[in-house]
């Protein structure tokens, strides 16, 4: 152990802890083998959605006559402005009452991944689904082929202006709709083209037998996906390095598999791109976005720009943890242990919600709150439960929260990243009809990483001594590493395995390893041993399988970033433009959402500020590590 090491330590044992963290007296229960285990406030309340199953096969067969009566519309959309509101509320309801369903058989199933009855319910609807985009694809087809004079006075109409935005949408497409009929084929392949997430999915979260390793206890413990992230923040760097080799020799054991629905994931892409007139998949995305590609160049140019800040990132966590070849697996250990405590649940929630109420004030508290006491959220892991964590929810109930509580400070950021979702969602339905309620992917994570940023800022604020700031900062560039530059490594892997198979190139195991091995090289530098096994990283991500999701994470990095200085230094209106943002859904496009919350996504100086901040942080670290020795 080399003396910076040592002396942490040293310090570490004269000072006392901040009172907001103190230990829970009990030891909290992070993992089960059966879910009946877990008590009933702990798991999630669907019954908001549905009572009942019968009540869910009721909804069901009304979606079922509903695709019918959508059929009386087709063809007569363009016969007066009364036609045209009338069939574009009655889309608006089918899709309303079809989300419900979405909801409810998806969370089921994802708490019951090996469940027969559950994954035939999802199966089931998603084959619902399909048919409902088949019957309902000669809509904007329709509306396109409206001479621009008369779709301009229909627009004039009270209950045509309700959807001026989705319209206004569709004419700035035009060159990419496609006549109804071949609107209709591209929608009929919908459920096919799902083929891969769902075969990804059954592989990972039931099929593939996890592998053991021998626990901290001399127990025998699995090592899940799930579990990824605590295994590999264990202090003992023996069981950190046997569960990441365990775990990636396992996906790399199914890397033929992997690249199989990978490459069918990326072959839709295309077919979908190419069927609607565009050279690339990422340049269909950006357009369906209306997202200029400017923005992406300049989140992989402020990363490439500052490799060598990553690299003297590593080069300091190699000093302070004392070792002499940093590993992938050594990459999320804290550096600060000595300062590392458990957190369970309750105190982890206690404070969030004093966090909200003193950063976001009433209204954000009050949602956070109801979330907590109505049961929005199934928190702990159990057997047949998916990994990871995520909020999504239905219109007509509320939104929820899947989580795989595992105990730490990272969780309390985790819940506080999901909650921000969940609050834009509830204020997007709060204020929004149901077919302005799905807000663009380019803000989506905004509200969540604002809130990460600003929790940090409260925590520093609280700090009482240099051993929690330092932990606190370490967390933080944790933070960015994982939240903004690791989504653009993701993103590059993600635009040149496209940019591959548009090449007519094979996306097989061994060219994707090789493309995902050269990125940890580049991003992490000389300093990083890469393990063969960690060349099958890519298998490990879920996010791959939503198209060009993954830069999205960083732009909305970059702007939670902006609008959190907005808020920490007390800017007027800034809290104000920022709940009204999130109020917004997807009634405008997503620049001029960002815009109302005071960011221009436009100006490179946005995104450059977060490597900014990166290097400002690792500064701060090293002189109170230097101070320390």
């Amino acid at each position: 152990m080399k003396p910076l090491r040592v002396l942490l330590f040293v310090l570490a044992s004269l000072v006392a802890f901040g009172p907001a963290l103190a230990a829970s007296p009990v030891e909290e229960v992070i993992y089960y083998e059966s879910r009946d285990e877990i008590p009933m406030n702990y798991q999630w309340d669907l019954t908001p959605i549905f009572a009942s199953q019968a009540d869910y096969d009721r909804a069901f067969a009304e979606v079922d006559r509903g695709i019918a009566g959508i059929e009386a519309y087709r063809g007569r959309l363009g016969d007066s402005a009364e036609r045209l509101a009338s069939g574009l509320q009655a889309v608006s309801d089918l899709f309303e009452q079809t989300w419900e369903l979405a909801v409810y058989a998806g969370q089921s199933r994802d708490t019951k991944t090996t469940d027969p009855e559950a994954l035939d319910r999802y199966n089931r609807f998603q084959a619902l689904a399909a048919k409902a985009f088949q019957t309902v694809s000669f809509v904007e087809p329709e509306i396109a082929e409206i001479p621009d004079k008369k779709l301009e006075k229909y627009r004039k109409n009270e209950k045509v202006r309700a959807f001026d935005h989705y319209l206004d949408n569709i004419v700035r497409q035009k060159p990419h709709i496609r006549s109804a009929e071949v609107e209709e084929v591209l929608a009929s392949a919908a459920l096919m083209a799902g083929a891969p997430q769902d075969a990804y999915s059954n592989m990972v979260d039931a099929d593939i037998e996890w592998p053991k390793i021998r626990g901290e206890k001399g127990d025998s413990v699995v090592v899940t996906p799930a579990l990824y992230y605590s295994f590999l923040a264990n202090q003992n760097r023996d069981i950190r390095r046997e569960a990441g080799l365990a775990l990636f020799r396992t996906y790399d054991n199914y890397g033929n598999t992997f690249a199989a629905t990978y490459g069918g994931h990326v072959q839709r892409n295309l077919f979908f791109a190419k069927n609607r007139g565009f050279e690339r998949a990422l340049e269909a995305k950006l357009f369906e976005l209306n997202i200029p590609y400017d923005v992406i160049a300049s989140l992989v140019a402020a990363v490439h720009d500052n490799y060598p800040l990553i690299h003297r990132y590593i080069s300091l966590r190699e000093e302070v943890l004392g070792i002499d070849d940093h590993h992938v697996y050594d990459l999320y250990v804290s550096l600060i242990p000595e300062w590392e405590k458990k957190i369970s649940y309750e105190e982890g929630y206690k404070l969030a919600l004093d966090f909200w109420k003193e950063t976001y004030g009433e209204e954000y508290f009050t949602v956070g709150k109801m979330a907590y006491d109505d049961r929005w959220i199934d928190v702990y892991g159990h057997k047949g439960k998916r990994g990871g964590a995520y909020s999504w929810g239905s219109y007509n109930s509320h939104p929820y929260l899947l989580l795989n509580w595992g105990g730490t400070l990272e969780d309390v950021f985790t819940l506080v990243h999901e909650m921000g979702h969940s609050i834009h969602t509830y204020l997007t339905t709060e204020n929004q009809p149901f077919h302005y309620s799905d807000y663009s992917p380019f803000v989506a994570e905004v509200a969540s990483v604002a809130s990460e940023a600003l929790l940090l800022d409260y925590m520093l604020d609280r700090a009482e001594s240099d051993m929690e700031r330092l932990y606190l900062l370490d967390l933080y560039l944790g933070n960015i590493v994982g939240t903004f530059i690791r989504q653009i490594f993701f993103h590059e892997f993600e635009e040149n395995s496209h940019k591959m198979a548009e090449a007519g190139e094979a996306l097989t195991k061994e060219t994707l390893r090789e493309l995902h091995g050269k990125l940890w090289q580049d991003y992490y530098g000389p300093e990083l041993v890469l393990d063969d096994e960690f060349k099958a990283d890519w298998c490990r991500i879920p996010h791959f399988y939503r198209t060009f999701y993954v830069w999205s994470y960083a732009s909305s990095f970059a702007a939670g970033e902006a609008i959190a200085a907005r808020v920490r230094a007390g800017e007027k209106g800034a809290v104000e433009d920022y709940l009204a943002m999130l109020k917004l859904g997807g009634s405008v496009y997503p620049m001029e959402a960002l815009t109302r919350a005071g960011v221009d996504m436009t100006d490179p100086k946005v995104i450059q500020t977060v490597m900014k901040r990166f290097g400002e942080t690792l500064d701060q670290m090293t002189v109170l590590l230097r101070g320390i020795r």
